[in-house]
């Protein structure tokens, strides 16, 4: 899946950050995007956003230099940057990438192109990599300097600001009745009523500019956020708005029906018109109105007790447990088979939380609808003095695995262009977000979620897992700089850079699973093409959930780690699809205690009496002060498809900040 095909989005570029001559990058919205060599690659890019493609993803085995070639219009620099600028061909450094952008639009589909060759150390050609290009304009317009006209791509149209010299459109809460007879505010009317309905709306402007016709394959499409469509709805008339068919604008006001909602509740996205050329479509926007919010832990902050299940067949697991607790300093937790019954996914069953009030505050177990056999334990062993509990029944929803709560995370304390989320955002996995089918985490927890309003959360695409959760490729460690925790992403790309290199090496012949299973040795694995597949489309699908997460948290790249963790892809026979899940136990599924991580033993293959995938994941958390226990969990959790995380649970400490004093 080329998950950047599916659209073109009109809500990724808030800044006008176009320079008269080139482009100023600083501030645009960057999308990762993956060349091949021998096929080439299409792609529509909007002016005001960047393009990042790694090279070291794509270049061939050997490659040590590489050259490019496009068009004029094509704007492109080389991060990490150049010690000699002028050396060419460039030199093929750790983690190069390019970063592609464009201020021209197309007078055609992909009008443009860029090609990128790749060269070995005697500057032989290895191969090229070719991108071809469209470029349009997108500009989603409000009235941001508050004069009465909705202007282009005012600077600060993103942003909100108190004061006389503040910024920021103000809408207002359409709370009375265009009706004299029936007496309901208009807020809570799908349909515009009257026409004087529209003057309790601000206007919002859709400016386009680019070829006639979008490519085949690429839509426009207005997104809003679960959160925000809780108050915020949006109409359009039905009649595509430009300089030539205004007449038809004002005639519409004698029908409104022709207005229809365009997001808002129960509608988070939806295609609208791209008109060609330079073209504008009115919106009309209304707000409606809206004890102490629950809140998530994230793994930054202090543990106080470890939760994990006791069953028939992992005792060994469960005395790794106790050893890092007891380690760790913290508390240990045992539910026994009379309570679990066999279910040993305590991380799945339920969530730990907490309420707080000035006078009061105690910890508070949100119990998920998947009701496995575990499910007495959130109720029965939990609720008690100081101990609350809540939960959401989905009683006219199908639940799937998505309910799981290994699919609910939250982030540490994070800053997003100046906006502070002191106490994290929740994060869940859903199906990808412009699908028309597919697994979700059902309405009624996901309205939940959203109703805490302090923890803001973000939706990932998790629907390509078999398992369906977050946790399967993602988590959150401690960490003494920067943000002051990292980002761990489970990477295919580092898995083959690991074995590749291993090869290189001499170490082909060793071997994975070794005293297992069938061992399979690094030389199988390389060689396997179908797997390599796989691993590219599951690459992709990581890739789209990175752009999300960087743009959504505010991260920089130095703020990921990337672990080198391979997948592969089974049938899904519930709704005949292919999902994938992780080829040897996901490392990234781990369970964090402070600086102690507790992470599942990879079993990968020995080189000098030591698991190369352990040294490759110490040597890349150790410098962060982190100390790493691998812990065997294959015949217990891996091969059910579940790991470390998704067994165990922990409760900690409450934020220091007080929720009331947020400022949203």
């Amino acid at each position: 899946m080329d998950a950047s095909r599916q659209q073109t989005r009109s809500d990724s570029f808030p800044q006008d950050v176009l320079k008269k001559k080139g482009l100023d990058v600083a501030n645009m919205y960057q999308r990762t995007f993956r060349l091949e060599i021998g096929e080439p690659k299409q792609i529509v890019l909007v002016i005001g956003t960047e393009l990042k493609v790694p090279l070291d993803r794509c270049a061939p085995p050997l490659s040590r230099s590489f050259s490019i070639r496009c068009s004029p219009t094509i704007h492109y620099s080389i991060t990490p940057p150049l010690k000699d600028k002028n050396a060419v061909p460039y030199p093929l450094v750790p983690n190069a990438s390019l970063l592609i952008s464009t201020d021209t639009v197309s007078e055609t589909a992909f009008d443009r192109k860029l090609s990128v060759r790749f060269y070995n150390e005697k500057s032989e050609t290895l191969g090229d990599a070719v991108l071809h290009l469209t470029a349009v304009e997108i500009s989603l317009d409000v009235d941001a300097d508050r004069d009465g006209s909705v202007e282009k791509n005012n600077p600060n149209k993103a942003s909100w600001k108190w004061g006389p010299n503040g910024h920021g459109a103000v809408l207002l809460v359409n709370c009375d009745s265009e009706s004299s007879f029936h007496k309901e505010e208009d807020n809570k009317n799908e349909d515009i009523s009257k026409v004087s309905d529209l003057k309790d709306m601000s206007k919002m402007i859709l400016r386009t500019s680019g070829p006639a016709q979008l490519p085949e394959g690429y839509k426009l499409t207005m997104y809003i956020s679960q959160s925000t469509s809780e108050s915020v709805r949006i109409f359009r008339p039905r009649t595509n708005i430009s300089k030539d068919n205004i007449w038809k604008h004002k005639l519409l006001k004698l029908f409104l029906k022709d207005y229809l909602m365009v997001v808002g509740k129960g509608t988070l996205t939806q295609v609208v018109p791209y008109l060609g050329g330079k073209s504008e479509l009115e919106f009309f926007v209304e707000v409606v109105f809206r004890v102490s919010p629950w809140i998530m832990t994230p793994n930054t902050l202090k543990p106080i007790e470890v939760y994990v299940c006791s069953t028939d067949d992992n005792d060994n697991f469960l005395k790794s447990i106790k050893s890092l607790v007891s380690k760790s300093g913290y508390k240990l937790q045992i539910c026994f088979e009379d309570m679990n019954r066999g279910d040993r996914w305590m991380q799945d069953e339920l969530e730990f939380g907490y309420i707080d009030s000035p006078h009061q505050r105690f910890p508070v177990v949100l119990d998920s609808p998947r009701d496995g056999a575990l499910q007495d334990f959130p109720y029965e062993a939990l609720l008690g003095p100081d101990f609350g509990y809540v939960t959401r029944q989905a009683l006219n929803e199908e639940v799937s695995s998505l309910d799981s709560f290994g699919n609910l995370e939250v982030s540490p304390p994070v800053t997003v262009n100046g906006k502070s989320y002191p106490l994290g955002r929740i994060i869940i996995g859903v199906a990808f977000p412009m699908a028309t089918k597919g697994r979700n985490m059902t309405k009624v927890v996901q309205d939940f979620l959203w109703a805490q309003k302090v923890q803001e959360p973000i939706a990932l695409f998790s629907d390509w897992l078999f398992v369906g959760h977050v946790d399967e490729f993602m988590t959150f460690v401690p960490a003494p700089d920067r943000k002051k925790f990292r980002l761990l992403l489970a990477s295919p790309d580092a898995g083959y850079q690991v074995f590749k290199r291993l090869q290189n090496e001499g170490h082909g012949n060793s071997q994975l699973f070794k005293g297992l299973e069938e061992a399979i040795s690094i030389n199988e694995i390389l060689s396997d093409k179908k797997l390599q597949d796989e691993n590219r489309y599951v690459q992709n699908c990581i890739d789209w959930n990175r752009d999300v997460l960087k743009k959504e948290l505010g991260l920089d790249e130095e703020d990921i780690i990337d672990l080198p963790i391979l997948f592969k892809v089974l049938e899904d026979k519930e709704d005949d699809a292919q999902r994938a899940v992780a080829y040897y136990p996901d490392m990234v599924n781990m369970l964090v205690l402070g600086d102690q991580l507790g992470i599942p033993k990879p079993f990968g293959p020995l080189v000098k009496g030591r698991c190369a995938l352990e040294t490759e994941v110490c040597a890349r958390l150790e410098p962060l002060g982190l100390k790493c226990t691998f812990i065997d969990d294959f015949a217990p959790y891996h091969k059910l498809l579940g790991e470390v995380h998704c067994g165990s649970n922990v409760l900690r400490e409450p934020f220091s900040f007080k929720w009331w004093n947020l400022e949203l």
